[in-house]
């Protein structure tokens, strides 16, 4: 039954009550309890009495919103216009005024002057560049064609990039010290394993 809307409620319980009225002359004993037909008939009324009530009830409710959102358009369009009344009155500074109303004054807004808005500009434009943005126009002037016509950038030299061969370069690309003079003189006169010549027998 709770799942039953309330016209089907109350068209259930006009039935019931009128099959009282028409077959039931004598008390009835339902579920352990004895009812005479007009205390039957009395629980259905009952209850269709209440849910006339709290359609009514909602009706009203529904009528009052209504109401209040008309009311609340009214007075939140006029609230507007006298705040715009109250400072063409007594001002801009005002607050004190404005305050006994529960009102804030307007913010100041101060007016730039043309050096300020030339450096706005010119930061404004400098970040777009460092950050490579780009308005709608120029992306839309971005193509495939184009990107295609750009110029690959190579990449730099790599310091790993081995030096000339020869033991000047050498040291000059490895940093090693050059030999101290008489450690080359000294060097000199031995020779190495690999530069003695061996005469056959």
């Amino acid at each position: 039954m709770t799942n039953q809307n309330r016209p089907t409620i109350k068209t259930r319980n006009s039935n019931v009550a009128a099959g009282i009225d028409k077959h039931l002359n004598e008390p009835m004993i339902v579920d352990g309890s004895s009812y005479t037909p007009p205390e039957l008939k009395a629980v259905f009324v009952a209850h269709t009495t209440a849910l006339d009530a709290v359609d009514a009830l909602h009706e009203q409710w529904s009528d009052q919103l209504k109401v209040a959102a008309d009311a609340g358009r009214k007075a939140n369009d006029l609230y507007s216009h006298l705040r715009s009344a109250i400072i063409g009155r007594f001002g801009k500074g005002a607050n004190a005024i404005l305050n006994d109303f529960g009102m804030k004054a307007p913010r100041p807004t101060g007016a730039k002057d043309v050096t300020t808005k030339a450096q706005a500009i010119e930061r404004r434009a400098a970040t777009r560049k460092a950050r490579h943005t780009m308005g709608k126009r120029q992306k839309e002037e971005v193509t495939w064609a184009t990107a295609a016509q750009e110029p690959a950038t190579t990449a730099p030299a790599s310091s790993d990039t081995a030096a000339p061969s020869g033991a000047a370069s050498s040291g000059a690309a490895t940093g090693a010290p050059s030999p101290s003079p008489a450690t080359a003189s000294t060097n000199a006169g031995t020779p190495s394993p690999a530069s003695t010549t061996r005469v056959p027998n």
